[in-house]
């Protein structure tokens, strides 16, 4: 288990009743938790957003390769990309879409971030079945292990995906709800890499809404 794992476990551990993360709870892949959370889980604006994606310092070892972008969920073409469903279903309450993407070049591997925040709580949650099985969902073949990072949590992968070894793994922390892409789950990045990279970013999510400076990183390759 990585450092960072650890430090998420500890915390969830001794009780911080801000947390809503189930860092060391047991869930079905894709599915709710079932751990309590606050009904008030705060909302991330478009300037605290762009603290939530990572960027170097999370990152050791990647290099950006597509500048930081937040974009208003009011626009068409961001609706269409997201909720590609006829309605546009999932996406009436979503208010920003936020993405950041990194590359190694050691191992050609690639991992992208995206977010969606959601005002209430209550909206993301009902958003998240629906992105998953609309879109995110489909992207492989096999079930991927990530733990039990978030509130509700699924992750694919195999010949399906964009890369073989790749996975894609959506998450929901209290009121946004997360993407990761990666072409690195085996290989150089680390077998361990789909649950580290994506309790990083979730980890992220869960400080902007308690308030704090997103900080948390990925250890150093």
């Amino acid at each position: 288990m990585s450092g960072l794992r650890k430090r998420w476990c500890m915390r969830s551990a001794a009780g911080a009743a801000a947390l809503l993360l189930a860092g060391c709870g047991g869930s079905d892949s894709g599915s709710s938790s079932g751990a309590a959370e606050d009904a008030k889980a705060a909302w991330i604006d478009q300037s605290r957003m762009r603290t939530v994606l990572p960027d170097a310092q999370a990152m050791p070892g990647w290099k950006a390769t597509a500048a930081l972008s937040t974009t208003p969920m009011s626009d068409p073409m961001t609706k269409k990309l997201i909720c590609p469903n006829v309605t546009q279903t999932g996406c009436e309450r979503a208010r920003f879409l936020g993405s950041v993407n990194f590359r190694r070049d050691d191992d050609r591997a690639e991992t992208r971030f995206w977010l969606v925040t959601y005002q209430e709580e209550r909206d993301a949650d009902l958003a998240y079945d629906i992105l998953w099985k609309d879109t995110w969902g489909k992207n492989g073949t096999q079930n991927v292990d990530i733990g039990t990072v978030g509130a509700e949590r699924g992750a694919t992968g195999g010949a399906a995906g964009r890369h073989a070894d790749g996975f894609t793994a959506q998450i929901r922390v209290g009121t946004v709800i997360l993407w990761v892409g990666s072409s690195a789950a085996t290989g150089a990045a680390g077998k361990d890499f789909a649950k580290d990279v994506t309790a990083m970013f979730a980890e992220r999510a869960q400080q902007a809404q308690n308030g704090e400076e997103p900080s948390s990183a990925l250890d150093a390759a």
